[in-house]
């Protein structure tokens, strides 16, 4: 349940900030008729708070196209999220270079807590 909690918290939190993203309008409210697009590659930053974002592949996913969004600065001990059109994915930092999937959900299926 920890884990669902803090995919709610990150999911939330970057819901608000989205209106920060290229091309959106800064009154808080994103234009109706636009669209950010984004490329294998490209990175986001949150104005104002330490959190980015960018478009990547998970060979150990099946080679599925991720949002891949996380806090700046010391990964070890920090969460991550891992969007694509079929998974969520969210993993605990052991060290910088090194995490482990702690909650995994099928969007419209079910949901698996990982040790």
């Amino acid at each position: 349940m920890k884990c669902l909690a803090i995919a709610v918290v990150i999911a939330a939190t970057l819901l608000l900030a989205w209106p920060s993203l290229p091309g959106m309008s800064n009154s808080g409210n994103a234009a109706v008729d636009e669209t950010v697009v984004l490329n294998l590659g490209d990175r986001v930053q949150v104005a104002g708070a330490p959190i980015g974002c960018r478009v990547t592949r998970l060979a150990q996913h099946g080679e599925q196209v991720f949002l891949d969004c996380r806090r700046a600065g010391s990964l070890a001990g920090t969460y991550g999220t891992y969007l694509s059109g079929r998974d969520v994915l969210v993993a605990r930092f052991r060290s910088s270079q090194t995490a482990k999937v702690v909650f995994r959900a099928r969007h419209e299926g079910g949901r698996q807590r990982c040790g």
